[in-house]
């Protein structure tokens, strides 16, 4: 199970920044748990995007564990009241599933807008979620619609809610996928007009919406309530938005507003 890092062809000899690691290979996700909690200082690895890129700004592991070879975990299932995405399925399948277009098409529209060619082919799902990185939207697009992220633990399965952001994940856990509600009659959009200043995304159901804010704050923010999304009543109900040279924070936050009521008219009056 066990390689060198080097000589398994991750690593370039050009590319020495990146410092020797053991690399393991397991077949499932219950050995990837053991192997994890064998090791004082390990991490997964999937797609690689942004591991690779903080392990070349410095970042050390001494065990990475390639979970790109586990079966099941990349498959998108249509499970009745909701959809499987595993956690190592790309933005590409979700980007091509014919079950969540017929399934959760406003989820596969706003999905698409995620990263660009080489980042939708091998960037995951689970990836973009557990990098919990500020201007990374698939948080705020999962949280709108009250899903689960389900981790494998030592303990057996854990689910978080995604909304939950911040919240410390399970200790050891692996994520194994996202269940997404299928809900008669909700409704998604997805603004990200304004990145990296700002990223909103809303669902409506009924007379209740949720709102999700990306870009503005260190992890998505979340508000939910009843009625119209008022602008200004949003905006005054933002805490302070971290700094970005691209725009103050008193125009982030009163855009946010904007943004989410825009999204919300268009939801409710039959635009889309």
């Amino acid at each position: 199970m066990y390689t060198h890092s080097t000589d398994a062809g991750w690593i370039s000899r050009s590319h020495r920044a990146i410092s020797p690691f053991r690399l393991a290979r397991p077949s499932t996700p219950e050995e990837a748990i053991e192997v994890f909690s064998d090791q004082a200082d390990a991490t997964f690895i999937a797609g690689g995007i942004d591991l690779v890129r903080r392990m070349r700004g410095g970042d050390k592991w001494n065990t990475v564990i390639d979970i790109s070879s586990i079966d099941g975990l990349g498959a998108i299932e249509d499970a009745g009241d909701f959809v499987r995405i595993g956690a190592l399925a790309t933005h590409w399948d979700v980007e091509t599933s014919e079950v969540l277009a017929a399934r959760l098409p406003d989820f596969q529209t706003a999905w698409m807008t995620i990263g660009n060619v080489r980042v939708r082919m091998a960037g995951t799902v689970g990836g973009n979620i557990l990098a919990r990185e500020a201007g990374y939207d698939g948080g705020v697009i999962l949280g709108v619609l009250g899903a689960e992220l389900v981790f494998a633990s030592a303990a057996g399965e854990v689910s978080l809610p995604a909304d939950s952001a911040g919240a410390a994940l399970p200790a050891g856990g692996l994520l194994k996928r996202v269940d997404v509600p299928v809900v008669p009659n909700r409704k998604l959009l997805f603004d990200r007009s304004l990145k990296p200043m700002v990223s909103v995304a809303v669902s409506v159901e009924g007379d209740r919406h949720a709102v999700g804010i990306g870009c503005a704050f260190p992890e998505p923010l979340f508000r939910t309530g009843t009625g119209a999304v008022e602008a200004e009543e949003l905006s005054a109900d933002l805490p302070e938005p971290t700094g970005n040279p691209m725009g103050s924070s008193a125009y982030r936050r009163r855009m946010v507003g904007v943004i989410a009521a825009r999204a919300y008219r268009a939801l409710t009056s039959g635009m889309r």
